[in-house]
């Protein structure tokens, strides 16, 4: 069935070292990969009760997760700027839902819901080797589920406080030579609403995503995969801060956005050592907020026709001519003559509010085509490699004022080698080539030595980078007025221009350098099965990072700062470990102590120095289980993040139907803000009821 945990697997499998494919796109056991990697599987994400995809990330060591902004998550690995992580790739199912445009992962945008997931592994250190620029700290790759291991129908209600109220469906079907699977989720809640800005206006949320994927074999040598889907979402969204200096919003202001996706791979065996991979897929994002607001008089700081002044083309050149320094040209606009007119002409035409709606609007499309070919020499040796070819398209009348384009061209390989028995050397490289940085390369190179059975020792160096983005390397930032008052609709006359935008403007100066890193790492992975104490799974990491060439600045329409002045450096030690002792029972445990230095202080807000986690997942029978998980970083910009879940759940066959119902309780243990001053609502306890019927 869709959610059942595979439980009846486990005597099989606890001696088994487990396999992935993310680290070097090879599918290696864990113990030969050039990383340290976490790997979630179905099991864990059931265990975890986690609601929202993001919220499994607690379980990867050196991860600060949160919701810096009421609605909005945050995750980054070794986490620094709090609002925007650019330095982590994301990938479902081998598609990058790393945006082009405006280098983000919107999470609660990502079209899959958690039940369709196989299995996630989050490769922990720079991965560029393997998938280019922006796997620049680390890789998180969605897997989701093949629908030749699922069957049957799929009906899902979630109730819980603060307006939780999800639904699902989901049907699957097997067929001559394939089979297919498509679901439907709609997740939606009132937030948090804490009555202090910015979430006094609201921070509800509702999600729709939709997912499918169909597989097709026509030969014994051939498998052709598709994958489709999409999500729309809609966010309250707190007020800007700097336009509340200068107006009053009419109406809350929405965040809407619609994605869909498509994709193609086609997979021919050519025998047991020789397999082609071809994919090609493509992507649009859209998305839109609305800014309905009444300007205030910027001489008298009261409603009133001389709001429009902010919108005037003169007092544009007047900020033109002092240089984008906004305070100066305030300060200098009741001097200027040419300012001076335009306002006796706006006061002229009479005394109705200069009213309007701004929005920022971003359009983002991607097509991309990868061929990638896996060779095994012989027992001792395997490599992958491929090329790749990449489209991005940006669109924002907002922010770039126009269209602006990206193409990429790739090469990649990676090899791995055991000269002798016990010990394993990957040597990997990424060439790649775009419209915005040029040239760039990017190496890993790993040994890794099983010292005893079951006991593996790893030494690795990589190189990555992160490339600009089109928003950082060709932003034009003009923020428009629409939908004013009769009055105003001749703005040729009364703004000096048409179409008016407000008149500050941002401009990048096209010269924004690829943010770089240099990783060293240190680790240990063992796997000791101990007969009546069963399997355990330990991994250990002690790691250095260096990271300069940082985009540290502010980058939005009133303080736009693209210049590489940041600079970080981490040091620290990861761990997770795994303890099975009967199929009834698993305990993971994780934590990390990172010591970060940065010379601005942007770039040290999400870095916890210690983060700490842990699971226990316990099968009670009868069809009766019980979790309870524990949560701690410290610190979030100096605030600490503390908080207890439990659950418990059921599940019993009626009939030819599965039923399972769980109660879920997150209760914070302090009452900290999260991260900023502002988001005060860390001490919101939450709880809800799931009920699941697979027939």
């Amino acid at each position: 069935m869709w959610a059942a945990p595979v439980w009846a697997q486990f005597e099989e499998t606890q001696g088994a070292v487990p396999r992935v494919l993310t680290p070097a796109r090879l599918d290696q056991p864990v113990s030969e990969v050039p990383a340290s990697v976490t790997v979630i599987d179905r099991e864990l994400i059931h265990a975890s009760g986690a609601r929202e995809l993001y919220e499994v990330m607690r379980l990867v060591p050196g991860m600060s997760v949160a919701k810096t902004d009421g609605n909005l998550p945050s995750v980054a690995y070794h986490g620094t700027q709090a609002r925007d992580q650019r330095r982590m790739l994301v990938l479902l199912d081998g598609r990058s839902v790393y945006q082009p445009g405006f280098a983000r992962v919107n999470w609660n945008a990502i079209p899959v819901a958690l039940e369709d997931v196989e299995r996630i592994e989050v490769t922990r250190g720079p991965a560029s080797a393997a998938y280019g620029a922006n796997a620049f700290v680390g890789v998180i790759n969605i897997i989701t589920r093949d629908p030749r291991d699922v069957g049957g129908q799929q009906a899902r209600l979630r109730l819980g406080n603060n307006g939780i109220r999800d639904a699902r469906v989901a049907a699957s079907q097997q067929f001559d030579q394939g089979a297919w699977r498509l679901s439907v989720n709609d997740q939606r809640d009132d937030g948090y609403d804490a009555g202090l800005a910015p979430l006094d206006t609201g921070d509800s949320k509702r999600t729709t995503t939709v997912n499918g994927r169909a597989v097709w074999e026509p030969g014994y040598r051939d498998t052709l995969t598709l994958h489709a889907g999409g999500s729309r979402t809609r966010l309250d969204r707190p007020y800007e801060r700097g336009l509340q200096d200068i107006a009053e919003y009419t109406d809350e202001s929405v965040e809407r956005a619609d994605r869909l996706f498509l994709g193609l791979d086609w997979q021919r065996q050519f025998s047991s050592s020789h397999q082609l991979k071809v994919s090609v897929y493509a992507q649009h994002n859209d998305e839109e907020t609305n800014l309905d607001l009444c300007f205030n008089d910027p001489l008298t700081g009261n409603g009133g026709p001389g709001g429009g002044l902010f919108f005037s083309k003169e007092l544009r050149d007047l900020y033109l001519a002092n240089g984008g320094d906004l305070d100066q040209t305030l300060a200098s606009a009741p001097a200027d003559p040419a300012v001076q007119n335009r306002y006796a002409t706006l006061l002229a035409n009479g005394g109705e509010p200069f009213c309007g709606t701004g929005w920022l609007d971003v359009s983002e499309t991607r097509y991309d085509l990868e061929i990638q070919d896996t060779l095994q020499f012989s027992e001792w040796a395997r490599l992958v490699a491929g090329i790749n070819v990449r489209h991005d398209r940006g669109e924002s009348r907002a922010y770039l004022s126009g269209t602006a384009e990206n193409v990429s061209h790739r090469l990649f390989a990676n090899l791995a080698v055991n000269p002798l028995a016990p010990v394993t050397v990957s040597l990997g490289g990424f060439w790649e080539h775009d419209d915005i940085s040029g040239e760039l390369f990017s190496p890993r190179a790993g040994i890794n030595w099983e010292v005893l059975p079951g006991h593996t020792l790893r030494a690795v160096y990589a190189r990555a980078v992160r490339t600009p983005d089109i928003y950082e390397d060709q932003a034009n930032i003009n923020l428009e007025i629409r939908d004013l008052p009769p009055s105003y609709a001749d703005r040729q006359a009364l703004l000096g221009w048409a179409p008016a935008y407000f008149f500050v403007n941002q401009q990048s100066p096209g010269t924004v350098q690829p943010e770089r890193i240099r990783s060293r790492e240190l680790g240990y992975y063992g796997r000791f099965t101990a007969g009546a104490l069963g399997a355990m799974e330990l991994d250990l990491r002690y790691f250095q990072e260096e990271l300069w060439d940082l985009v540290s600045g502010q980058l939005n329409p009133f303080n736009f700062e693209p210049e590489n002045d940041g600079k970080v450096r981490h040091r620290g030690t990861e761990a997770q470990l795994s303890w099975r002792p009967t199929a009834s029972h698993l305990l993971r445990l994780t934590g990390a102590r990172i010591h970060t230095e940065a010379n601005q202080g942007a770039e040290q807000r999400f870095a916890a120095r210690d983060s700490a986690g842990a699971l226990w997942y316990w099968r009670l029978g009868g069809g009766w289980w019980w979790s309870t998980a524990y949560h701690l970083a410290r610190d979030y910009n100096d605030y600490p993040f503390e908080r207890i879940d439990a659950q418990i759940g059921r599940r019993q066959r009626l009939g030819p139907t599965e039923l399972e119902w769980s109660l879920l309780l997150q209760q914070p243990l302090n009452d900290e803000p999260v991260v900023f001053d502002e988001n005060r609502y860390q001490d919101d306890q939450r709880y809800w009821l799931t009920v699941t019927v697979n027939f």
